[in-house]
């Protein structure tokens, strides 16, 4: 799950003098839930105590205390039902416990109460999560219209416009996003797949190396980075000999010995060489994919293609179909082979494409293989 990003200047109100040290950010967040509960307990007004709990459900947030920061906010509303900040904290407790539709709801509680920046930009980071691309756009261009120099919200928008299909305009926007906030790790990531997904194969690499050199990013996080080195993989195998791929598969497994894109080459070479049990080995943990980690549309081709070679033809239709439903371009492809094998699909649609794969597969058995 992809922790949101925040401006926290623009999320709540000036603090009195009186709550300084619990509004503080950058001291512990142990030391500040105490020095909340001293403030809250100092508090004159609703306004006071409101802020206080506020402040310290964030901290508990960070701590990971996830139900009792939803607790502590609660009890925030109680003083001030109208606080966007509030109920925009309540949303990140609840995108970080996994329920997007939770923090779908509260971000929407927030914006009936105001226009807020926050509210949009993580909404649409949520819709984002579900698949909704138009939404995820929609919300943030009016994260924009409000602070067009926001990183974040330019960074989510691009990720929208990807979805959408849209990646030659998303650069633009990831190119923003890293110029108002360099070396912005997901920016990059980002900007990776806007480029794989227009072909710019070896501009992915590049684009990557940059991401990747000492001091683009001063405090990386290791996830984001390994999901880079795997974009980069991916890119590589499109271009670069099978040696050079298969060496820079083994050192990625070195470092990462369970990322799913080094797995994937090796399984794929393996099946190349036709040594397919030992291909269907290789790549079990794509089929555990025991960190849920996110899935490739390569990933279940190639697990197609060992599946439909060993006659496992309904585990190879469902990645066939998985192939489809994450990358639908595939189609194309898939719908030539099959032309190839004498079932022509109606469309070169996913649905024709299926219905054409299935013919294919209850009649040729293992010679139904959609081999590249």
């Amino acid at each position: 799950m992809r922790r949101l990003l925040f401006v926290f200047a623009t999320l709540a109100p000036a603090a009195p003098g009186w709550a300084q040290s619990c509004t503080d950010r950058t001291s512990d967040p142990d030391a500040q839930v105490t020095l909340c509960d001293q403030a809250f307990q100092a508090a004159a007004t609703p306004e006071d105590a409101s802020l206080a709990l506020s402040y310290k459900g964030e901290a508990q947030r960070m701590l990971g205390q996830y139900d009792a920061a939803a607790a502590t906010l609660q009890q925030a509303l109680g003083y001030t039902p109208a606080s966007a900040w509030v109920w925009v904290e309540l949303g990140n407790v609840r995108y970080d416990q996994g329920d997007s539709a939770g923090a779908l709801a509260h971000y929407s509680a927030a914006l009936a109460t105001e226009d807020y920046i926050s509210a949009w930009a993580n909404r649409a980071e949520t819709w984002w999560q579900f698949r909704e691309g138009q939404r995820c756009a929609d919300d943030a261009d009016n994260a924009l219209r409000l602070d067009p120099q926001y990183a974040y919200a330019n960074e989510i928008k691009g990720r929208c416009l990807v979805d959408l299909g849209r990646a030659d305009e998303a650069l633009s926007y990831f190119d923003t996003a890293i110029a108002l906030a360099p070396g912005y790790q997901n920016a990059y990531r980002n900007k990776l797949a806007a480029l794989a997904a227009l072909g710019q194969y070896e501009e992915v690499v590049s684009v990557a190396d940059q991401a990747l050199a000492p001091g683009t990013v001063t405090d990386p996080n290791p996830a984001i980075e390994e999901d880079i080195l795997a974009r980069r993989l991916l890119a590589l195998g499109e271009y670069a000999p099978p040696a050079t791929v298969a060496a820079e598969a083994a050192a990625l497994l070195q470092r990462y010995p369970q990322n799913l894109a080094a797995v994937n080459v090796q399984g794929a070479a393996l099946l190349s060489e036709g040594k397919v049990a030992e291909a269907d080995q290789v790549t079990q943990v794509l089929r555990q994919n025991p960190d849920g980690a996110r899935m490739e549309a390569v990933y279940h081709d190639t697990l197609a293609r060992i599946d439909a070679t060993l006659g496992r033809m309904e585990d190879a239709y469902a990645n066939y179909e998985a192939a489809l439903n994450i990358d639908p371009a595939l189609s194309k492809t898939y719908a030539r082979k099959l032309s190839e094998l004498g079932f022509l699909p109606l469309s070169n649609a996913p649905a024709g494409v299926l219905t054409a794969l299935r013919r294919c597969t209850d009649v040729k058995k293992t010679a139904c293989v959609m081999a590249k």
